[in-house]
């Protein structure tokens, strides 16, 4: 009795032993060996009767208890396995939840940028068109010949302040959804940022202010368009907020990097208000929305497009002594452009008569009747020969009729679904080579970017009379048919 029951404790020890280490199959099967083996000799050599049956009950528990030693191994296996999975799912929850908290942050200010600028915007837009609204009535009203000139010059400025503004919107818009798509190439920079300067020194001048340039020779391969427009805006700036002094524009490079500086001696920006300036419609000491002082969207752009180029843009500033805007711009190259980006003057306005020696003539073509009307007595009153048209086939008749004009203006988008460009492409195969500009009210850039492919002008509406003059004495000019 007491035999059977030590045999019985020394069969279930390995069975206990295999259930605790099932973490390998090793370990439970050196254990299971090293307590049955022994255990199956005694018993053979007490018993040698039970030689066969004892080794294949020996070999059979063993291998029994190794089977349920692998299938335990492999559960635990799969065990740890789903907790890590658990743990990878549980982390990556906690990511997407990050994630999307940053995602709803980023929405509800971009919500609130909008909401600011469309609240900002509404207010600009609103006050010029009540002033213009009460200017038409005085029209009306047969005014003086002092009045109307008074309520021209007002009219003029309400204008391009609406022109000011929706071109920022529009600038704005297109940077913010992604649209705008860097071009890069390479070009001199140094003519670049001399021809914005040539641009702005009667404004300066017309202040009493000092302009100086220190431009060193920068060949930098980037968005020329951008640069071009970071340049006109920080300079732009400095003469608007400038009263006593003036300013200086310096150009230089630090190995890959063009540095431009534009600083001035004007009121100069208190430390708090450093990240504030770049924010959309905020300008320093103009809480009543002077339109003299601009829409305050210029720096806001300007910050974008120097994101957009991979570039940086730093400020230094303290009330009453100046600003400093420093723009560092990766892409200097050593070899010079095939050819230089520069933008010459605008025109005299004498230059629409004396560049053809006749009266030039003019074909408009726009859908709309308002603007044609407009359009052509402005034209007139230039001493221009001005045909009209609202769509393709009153183009056409126009061409059959009297040939190719000194100039064609069109506009991008004419009834019908018809472009400019595919028109002037038809005329041309027609009637040969004629000079021709865009006006467009398009924001999309398939439709801009088809306009630019033909490499005439592209004006954007509203159009100022005065860039529109000169862009029509640019391209009556003999130089422009060559």
């Amino acid at each position: 009795m007491n035999q059977t029951f030590l045999m019985f404790i020394l069969v279930a020890m390995p069975a206990i032993g295999a259930a605790v280490s099932i973490s390998s199959r090793l370990v439970a099967g050196a254990y299971v060996s090293a307590i049955l083996v022994p255990t199956s000799i005694s018993w053979v050599l007490m018993h040698p009767e039970h030689l066969l049956a004892t080794t294949f009950m020996t070999i059979a528990y063993i291998l029994v208890l190794l089977f349920a030693s692998h299938e335990n191994e492999k559960l635990l296996t799969r065990s740890v396995a789903i907790r890590r999975e658990r743990d990878e799912m549980v982390r990556h929850l906690e990511r997407s939840n990050e994630e999307v908290k940053a995602a709803v942050t980023r929405a509800e200010a971009a919500a609130l940028a909008r909401t600011r600028v469309l609240a900002a915007a509404s207010h600009d837009l609103r006050q010029p068109l009540h002033a213009l609204s009460v200017y038409s009535a005085i029209l009306a009203a047969s005014p003086t010949p002092a009045t109307l000139d008074e309520v021209a010059t007002h009219i003029d400025q309400l204008v391009r302040s609406l022109g000011a503004l929706l071109h920022g919107l529009l600038d704005l818009s297109q940077l913010s959804s992604g649209h705008y798509v860097p071009v890069r190439q390479r070009f001199a920079l140094d003519a670049l940022i001399a021809s914005v300067c040539a641009e702005f020194e009667a404004a300066a001048a017309a202040k009493g202010l000092y302009f100086t340039r220190e431009l060193r020779p920068v060949t930098l391969e980037s968005d020329p368009t951008a640069v071009l427009c970071i340049a006109r805006n920080l300079i732009d700036n400095a003469i608007k907020y400038t009263e006593r002094g003036g300013l200086r524009v310096r150009l230089r490079h630090d190995g890959l990097c063009a540095i431009l500086v534009v600083e001035d001696s004007g009121r100069g920006i208190a430390p708090a208000e450093h990240d504030r300036v770049f924010e959309e419609f905020y300008q320093l000491g103009n809480a009543g929305r002077d339109r003299s002082q601009g829409v305050g969207l210029g720096l806001a752009i300007v910050e974008r497009l120097v994101t957009l180029i991979g570039a940086r843009i730093s400020l230094r500033s303290r009330l009453g002594a100046g600003s400093r805007f420093e723009v560092r711009m990766p892409g200097v190259r050593e070899t010079a452009p095939p050819v230089a980006v520069a933008t010459p003057p605008p025109p005299p306005a004498a230059a629409l008569e004396a560049a053809t020696g006749a009266r030039p003539t003019i074909y408009l073509v726009d859908d709309e009747p308002d603007i044609v009307r407009g359009m052509t007595t402005l034209l007139r009153a230039w001493q221009l020969e001005v045909r009209t048209a609202l769509d393709a086939a009153g183009t056409a008749a126009l061409f059959d009729a009297g040939g190719c004009p000194d100039l064609l203006i069109a506009d991008l988008r004419l009834r019908g679904n018809e472009h400019g460009p595919a028109l002037v492409a038809r005329l041309r195969a027609l009637h040969g080579e004629f000079p021709v500009v865009f006006i467009t009210g398009e924001t999309s850039s398939e439709a801009l970017r088809e306009a630019r492919a033909t490499r005439w002008p592209l004006l954007h509406k509203p159009v100022d009379a005065q860039t529109l003059r000169a862009t029509i004495a640019s391209l009556l000019a003999p130089a422009a048919r060559l």
